[in-house]
This record gives C-alpha cells, structure tokens and sequence, in this order.
C-alpha cells in the first residue's frame, strides 16, 4: 500500500507530533518534511530504493514528496514529527528539486522533541527550533544533487493527483492527460515503480481517507463514502472490508472503543 497524507501535511498549527513504539508505516508520502527521531533501539527506513538503519541517538530527515516506509528493527521507541515547508522556507527553496547524499544524523539534543512539542504553538519560536533542526541535518548530509530520478518523481505526481481528486470519478487517463504522457506509460511506470495499479492506488488513497473521517467526523457512513468518492454505499463497503479486513461500521465501532 501506498498513499498520500493530506490531513497530517499542513495541520493548523503547522507540526504534528508522534511518539511511537515500534514503528512501522507502508509507502507514503506528504507534502512536508518529516523528522523521525529514536531514542532507543533502532528503525529502518526506506528511502531512495536503499534501507537505512536509524539507531538509538540518530535520526532522519526525510524531504516533502519523497516515497518512504519505515520498519522496526526488533524493538523502538521514537518521536515523529511532520513540519510544514514554511516553517523552514528558506531552507525548502534550496532543495525542493535536489536530494542529499545521506539523509540520517545525530541527535544533537536530547530534550529536542520536548522542545518541539511544548512551543508548537509559538511559530517565531518554532521556525527557530526548526531551523536549528536543519542546520544540524546540513552538517551531515554531504553535498546535494538535483533529482535525476524521473520515474518516481512522477510516481509522486500521480498520487499528488490522486490526493487532489480522490472524491471525483477519476481515471489513469485523467492523469495522463494532466501530465501530458501517454496513459500506457504511466500505467507500466507505477507497476515498475510501485508494483501496483491506478486503480488500486485509488482505492487505498480513498479507504485511508476514509479511515480517518470515520473516526474524527460525526458523519453518517452514507456521507463518508460520498466525501471518498464511493457512488455507492454498497461499493464502499465492499472495498473498505476488502483493505482493512472489517467494515466502515465495524472499524468506526471498534476505534471508538478504544478512544474511550
């Protein structure tokens, strides 16, 4: 599974917070950087077609539109943050279209992640936490080489589309009008690249999304599906337990159970 964050990218407050134990996520990506931080045992993350190893006092940077997933390796305890580019703009300007030679680096503070959390709210004082952050990352990442990649770049900018458009009915030649390729092309690149289809792509964009409507919006089930671009309540039922193994009903009850 691969899929597009939309509602952790650009939150109000411009970060979100995550502490975890054991970490794992399947192919993603969003339109902000992500800092992931361990602060015991040791993580994987793929990145750029390699597994990079993330020990306990190290971390990672990883940059806005990058496809990445993340593993545990045996036990961890981390802290994950996804940050807007503003906050670092001038920084994102500089490698928006470049990549790094190494993306993992020490953890220069202990305590950072508590600082990150406690001044959320102050953006002055954030951008400047952020920025520290950068520049740490900066005396590590070697030098910077523009993307050369073309085939996950435009991986990346079919699911951008998918994020953009999820609730119309869409298809992969909408997409390829869009970018002005071929659909055939795009159609075989995703296989290559992702080893996946447009079709299955949407689904899981949309069954993602709607796993997150179900349990933050008091809506009916009926709506939920209509907000995903599901025509049907009976189609939406159907793919949602074919991903997640229960239905919309069920996955609403049973998160719901857990929250209280």
């Amino acid at each position: 599974m691969i899929f597009y964050e939309p509602h952790r990218a650009n939150p109000q407050n411009g970060i979100y917070h995550q502490r975890n134990r054991n970490l794992r996520a399947g192919n993603h990506l969003h339109d902000s950087f992500e800092w992931i931080c361990v602060e015991k045992g040791a993580i994987e993350v793929f990145l750029h077609g390699e597994w990079l190893l993330v020990g306990e006092g190290y971390s990672i940077l990883i940059f806005p539109n990058c496809i990445h997933a993340i593993r545990t390796v045996q036990y961890a305890e981390s802290y994950l943050c996804v940050f807007e580019n503003s906050l670092v703009n001038e920084f994102y300007c500089k490698i928006k279209n470049m990549t790094a030679e190494n993306f993992v680096f020490p953890v220069f503070d202990p305590d950072f992640s508590r600082k990150l959390e406690e001044n959320d709210r102050f953006r002055l004082c954030l951008k400047s936490y952020l920025y520290q952050l950068v520049c740490e990352f900066e005396k590590s990442a070697g030098e910077y080489h523009c993307k050369r990649n073309k085939p996950a770049e435009h991986a990346g900018q079919i699911l951008e589309y998918i994020s953009e458009r999820f609730f119309e009915p869409i298809t992969m030649c909408d997409v390829a009008k869009q970018m002005g390729y071929d659909h055939r092309y795009l159609s075989n690149l995703l296989q290559k690249e992702l080893g996946t289809t447009f079709r299955k792509l949407l689904n899981e964009y949309r069954v993602s999304h709607a796993k997150h409507l179900l349990i933050t919006q008091d809506v009916p089930i009926v709506q939920v599906a209509g907000l995903c671009g599901y025509e049907s309540l009976c189609s939406f039922n159907r793919n949602f337990k074919a991903a997640e193994g229960v239905t919309p009903k069920e996955y609403r009850q049973g998160n719901r159970m857990i929250k209280n």
